[in-house]
């Protein structure tokens, strides 16, 4: 009978002690659940920081311009809000010139072609990030200048910085052929182009994209690309109904 009681006064010893480590192990648990809390704000965070901005693309005409210099006649105005403030993106073409030949000559025409990148700050400062001119000299024959109507805007990087996708050709021809065709990204005062030509009658369209892709952010020429297949066609062939 003492032997039993012996034992019995063991396993009661044993299971209180197995009770007290139990306890006892809801401490590391709680410290646990107080990192993966911790964690939490601050992936939110991340996330809150990288969603883009609500980078809204519209078009506005000349009398509503800010006080912007550009060159030539104006074409079409787009504006969008991103980290930099407010965005102007100015397209313009000028007049030809007619260059009067020489004795024996032949009459040729010059012209150019201008885009815009302004930014306006919230204090109100007007500043250029970007300007290109492009131009046709001395052609003899039918010159061809027209910005594309397509423009895009994105921010594929997260950067809140707007990239603006728009495109233009350039020619001097006697015929139907293809045009000499660029498709240019802008954001943030970097520039990103493809060279090449449009798609005239089925004949060309091909293209080379800059080297600054190489080193650009990941998705960059997929846009650029994108819009150029949307945008290749000049000439199509026309149906004859069979």
């Amino acid at each position: 009978m003492k032997f039993f009681l012996y034992c019995l006064g063991i396993f009661l010893f044993i299971s209180c002690q197995n009770k007290d480590e139990n306890q006892s192990g809801t401490a590391p648990s709680n410290e646990t659940n107080d990192v993966v809390e911790t964690v939490v704000p601050y992936e939110s965070e991340i996330a809150e920081t990288s969603t883009p901005m609500d980078l809204g693309l519209r078009s506005i005409e000349a009398v509503d311009l800010p006080d912007l210099d550009y060159d030539g006649n104006f074409t079409d105005c787009w504006t969008w809000d991103d980290k930099n403030g407010e965005n102007y993106l100015v397209r313009s073409i000028e007049e030809m010139e007619l260059n009067y030949p020489e004795e024996d000559g032949w009459e040729s025409y010059d012209q150019n072609l201008h885009v815009y990148h302004y930014s306006k700050s919230g204090t109100g400062e007007i500043i250029l990030l970007r300007d290109l001119t492009d131009f046709v000299k001395d052609c003899e024959f039918d010159l061809i200048m027209n910005h594309l109507d397509a423009v895009e805007l994105s921010d594929i990087d997260n950067d809140n910085y707007g990239e603006i996708i728009f495109g233009y050709r350039l020619h001097c021809t006697s015929d139907v052929s293809p045009s000499n065709q660029k498709v240019l990204l802008f954001e943030n005062g970097d520039k990103y182009i493809l060279r090449g030509t449009s798609v005239a009658m089925g004949y060309g369209g091909e293209y080379t994209p800059g080297d600054e892709f190489n080193s650009g952010p990941e998705g960059f020429l997929e846009k650029a690309e994108n819009y150029w297949e949307e945008n290749k066609v000049e000439y199509a062939i026309e149906s004859n109904g069979f």
